[in-house]
């Protein structure tokens, strides 16, 4: 055999040797698509665009369509990681108008979703009319992305401790994702 034909073969050989070697250490990745770090833990692609949650705890996900509106694991009432609840009543007085405050606060990196169709409904006890018991966004004394306020009007015919019943239904946001949330409300009402 000719010293170039010889050449050639073992060039081949050589050639194909490399592959038999990178080639399985590629399939070991092709599964996960990822890169791995020192430790097993899978790094991001270079030049990846994917923006960390801005809350680890709370991670919302985003749908398609007109809903506009994501879902996330939280906690119903009172004060949260997402919005604060509070409840301000003002004492009554029988015969005279009263008003109960409803506020929904977002927290520091959250905001109220200003196209969320934002409800409140609230039934009053016997001895009380409420002056309009179903208000929306555009009835709230509030509504922007800080806060939202609705003051609920009242009018009690007799004394005693009034506990009134209700639901908010609002959605709070992030950069990502929105959180809809229904509120079961329950407040009580010093009437002299």
């Amino acid at each position: 055999m000719s010293k170039s034909k010889l050449f050639r073969v073992c060039s081949s050989l050589s050639l194909l040797a490399l592959v038999g070697v990178v080639l399985p250490a590629c399939a070991n990745n092709a599964g996960d698509g990822a890169a791995k770090g020192k430790d097993g833990e899978a790094k991001p692609a270079a030049g990846s665009t994917d923006k960390p949650a801005a809350d680890p705890a709370v991670e919302g996900q985003p749908v398609d369509g007109d809903q506009k509106v994501g879902t996330a694991a939280g906690e119903a009432g009172g004060e949260n990681q997402q919005y604060a609840l509070k409840i301000e009543p003002s004492e009554g007085k029988v015969g005279e108008e009263g008003q109960v405050s409803i506020r929904v606060i977002p927290s520091e990196s959250w905001h109220m979703n200003l196209e969320y169709p934002t409800k409140l409904q609230v039934t009053a006890p016997a001895g009380v009319v409420v002056a309009n018991p179903k208000l929306g966004k555009d009835d709230a004394v509030k509504f922007d992305e800080q806060n939202c306020e609705f003051a609920v009007k009242y009018t009690p015919s007799e004394a005693g401790e009034k506990t009134f019943t209700g639901e908010i239904k609002f959605a709070v946001c992030q950069d990502t994702a929105c959180v809809p949330k229904t509120e079961t409300l329950e407040f009580q009402v010093a009437v002299k």
